[in-house]
Parts: C-alpha cells; sequence; structure tokens
C-alpha cells in the first residue's frame, strides 16, 4: 500500500489522461472527480479506473476529446447525449442542466445516453444537494457489460444498476445525505478493489456458474467474460434478493427508457459497458419553507444518532465502520482522513498506473516509496 497526497495525485492522474488524448479541461474534470472518489474511500471509482479508460479508448469506446450534447430540451426535462465523452464530462453537463432548470421550473429531468462511464453517481447527487436540491437517480449500462444475477440465478442479467438520491441538510451537517448504491450485493469495482488488495470476497457478495459461493475475485472474470465466469447476486443475496432484482429491473427501464439508450437484451452482453440513465433534480423549497425542513432534518439526525449500536449486530461487510452512520457520513469522514494523512492506493493499481506513466513517458510519482 502507498500513500499519496491528493494533489499530487490528481496532477499525475491529469497527466496520464492528457497521455491518453483528452483535453486540458477535460483531465482537469476527470482528475478531480477520480481523486475525489480516492479522498472519499471509493478506491472502485478512482485512480484505479485509469487503465480501464484507456482500453477503452484504444477500442474506440470512449472518444477523449468528445463534448456532451444537451439534444432535447421541452420546459423542465431535457436530454443529454454524450457522445462517447468521458462520463465525468456528461456527469457535469447533466448537473449544471438540472440546476437551471429547476430554478426555473422547482423540478428538472435529465434523460441521459452514451455517456462511457459516469464515475460515482453519488459525486453529481453531492453537487446538487450543495445547492439544496433533492436528488435521484437511475443509472444502468445500456445492455453491455452485465455482470449480476436476478435471484435464483447464476447468469448474467443486469449491470450493477444503482439508484442514487440525495437531501439537502440546510446547513444542520457539514455534508448532505447521499445514498448511492448499487442494487446488487455489491458494486462491480469493489470486486477491483478487493482484488487489487488481495483480499476474499465474502460469500454472500458473488456466486460460481456452479451455484456456489465466489470469494476469490479473479475467478468473477471481466465484464466481457460470459457466463462461463461468476455474477455478482442481487441486493438481498440469498435472503431477499428477490427485492434486489426488483429494483434492478426498475432501475434498467428508468435509464432506459428515459434515457432513451439501448437495455439489457438490446446489445451484446459481452460488449463494452456504456451508462445510460435519468436524473432528476427537485427544489424542496417549491413544497415547504426551508426553516422548517432544516428543523426536520435537525430531529431526524437527532432520532437517527439516538439509536444504541450493539457489538453483536454487524453492520455488513461493505459497510464503512461498525457503527450506523447517515448516508454520506463515511464519505465525510474519510475525506476529512486523507485530507490530513494522503491516500492509500493498493499496490497493484500503483504499478498499473506506474506502467502506464512509462508507456508514455510520463514522471512516475510513486517511484522511491
Amino acid at each position: 500500500m502507498v500513500t499519496i497526497d491528493a494533489d499530487r495525485l490528481e496532477t499525475h492522474a491529469a497527466s496520464l489522461l492528457r497521455a491518453l488524448g483528452a483535453p486540458a479541461k477535460t483531465t482537469e474534470d476527470v482528475a478531480t472527480s477520480l481523486v475525489d472518489a480516492d479522498r472519499k474511500g471509493h478506491t472502485s471509482h478512482g485512480v484505479l479506473r485509469i487503465p480501464t479508460y484507456g482500453q477503452m479508448i484504444a477500442d474506440g469506446v470512449l472518444v477523449p476529446d468528445a463534448e456532451p450534447e444537451v439534444t432535447t430540451t421541452d420546459g423542465p426535462t431535457a436530454v443529454v447525449d454524450g457522445c462517447g465523452a468521458f462520463g465525468h464530462v456528461v456527469g457535469r453537463t447533466a448537473v449544471e442542466t438540472l440546476a437551471e432548470r429547476s430554478a426555473q421550473y422547482g423540478l428538472a429531468t435529465v434523460g441521459i445516453r452514451n455517456a462511457t462511464h459516469l464515475g460515482r453517481i453519488g459525486e453529481w447527487a453531492e453537487r446538487l444537494a450543495e445547492r439544496e436540491l433533492c436528488f435521484l437517480s437511475f443509472v444502468h449500462t445500456s445492455g453491455g457489460g452485465l455482470v449480476v444475477a436476478p435471484a435464483g440465478s447464476t447468469t448474467r442479467r443486469f449491470s450493477t444498476n444503482p439508484i442514487t438520491a440525495a437531501v439537502p441538510t440546510f446547513d444542520k451537517l457539514p455534508f448532505p445525505l447521499v445514498l448511492d448504491m448499487a442494487t446488487s450485493q455489491v458494486a462491480h469495482g469493489k470486486l477491483d478493489a478487493a482484488e487489487a488488495n488481495g483480499r476474499p470476497l465474502p460469500p454472500e457478495w458473488a456466486v460460481t456458474a456452479d451455484g456456489e459461493p465466489l470469494t476469490d475475485p479473479e475467478q468473477m472474470g471481466e465484464f466481457r467474460d460470459g457466463d462461463t465466469w461468476g455474477a455478482i447476486r442481487p441486493l438481498g443475496g440469498t435472503t431477499a434478493g428477490h427485492k434486489g432484482t426488483g429494483l434492478a429491473v426498475m432501475a434498467e427501464l428508468f435509464a432506459g427508457l428515459l434515457g432513451g439508450g439501448p437495455v439489457a437484451g438490446q446489445r451484446d452482453p459481452d460488449a463494452w459497458f456504456t451508462n445510460g440513465a435519468f436524473f432528476m433534480a427537485i427544489d424542496p423549497t417549491q413544497f415547504s419553507d426551508r426553516e422548517q425542513m432544516a428543523a426536520q432534518v435537525e430531529a431526524f439526525v437527532d432520532h437517527f444518532r439516538a439509536a444504541d449500536p450493539h457489538p453483536e449486530v454487524a453492520v455488513g461487510d461493505a459497510a464503512s465502520g461498525s457503527t450506523p452512520l447517515l448516508p454520506g457520513e463515511a464519505e465525510h469522514r474519510t475525506a476529512q482522513n486523507r485530507a490530513e494523512e494522503g491516500i492509500p492506493l493498493p499496490d497493484r493499481v500503483v504499478d498499473q498506473l506506474a506502467s502506464l506513466a512509462v508507456e508514455h513517458d510520463i514522471e512516475d510519482p510513486f517511484a522511491g516509496q
């Protein structure tokens, strides 16, 4: 494990992205988003992704200098075509579109297609909640890169199809309340992070093609390895996987029908993924006044924090810490710690980034560490 300062890591990430063909503004935006994910404890959506983006560019799936287009506008609704650009640029376009239209109409929606990889959806939720807007989204991978099996199956039929929601806290907390969750037991990137750290998977996370618990992340295979490899279980696992399956179905269709891109079953499931999504922003002051809502948030937070943690009741294998935390609190705490201590990166990620730096004749920031 190597620890590196966030600013130094962001500079290096920008250099690598520039070498992959991204223009200056794009490299700045994407590097900022990737390192923000690492700062907040989501290694799965941080600089670990840069080699994958390089592969996507080489295969012509991601166009590094492309710009998203707002193609359809009608009152509070809009459609953003990512045009194969970096998803972090697409996400920023969607956020700005939502902010402008919700200010005008009180509520705004955006359908997103051809977004490659939107990154950590929680980032877009945070950006809108910080403007004191509520947020809701459904995301899929437009029929490619399927890694999740429905309840009672080992056959890959979904992506991790995240659902994200955010509520502003009106200065009653130093962070917005953001729920950013896969409808599978765990996000696919968590398996990548486990493999990078040399950790086995908890038996409830994934299943082999034979129906046995899959605990070696290397046996999961790539997005495009088909059904001869394992699959991630739906949220709820063997106990309530039908609920995760239902959520995944709804996320798939909300993202597909309202985003306008293909759904699972309309593309080769072994093709590269490209995110499609439906984003919604709501101005809560259209329904109540700010002072009243601030009081509601404060009362609920006090009520939540009064819950006594029990040493015999586990929070969960993928949770941060051992006590109940509000949605978004783990990210806030981790970012505070890493601002002082630096960002830890698994050795495998360091090696991959160092190799990419050598390939593009870029100074290796990890040398000597």
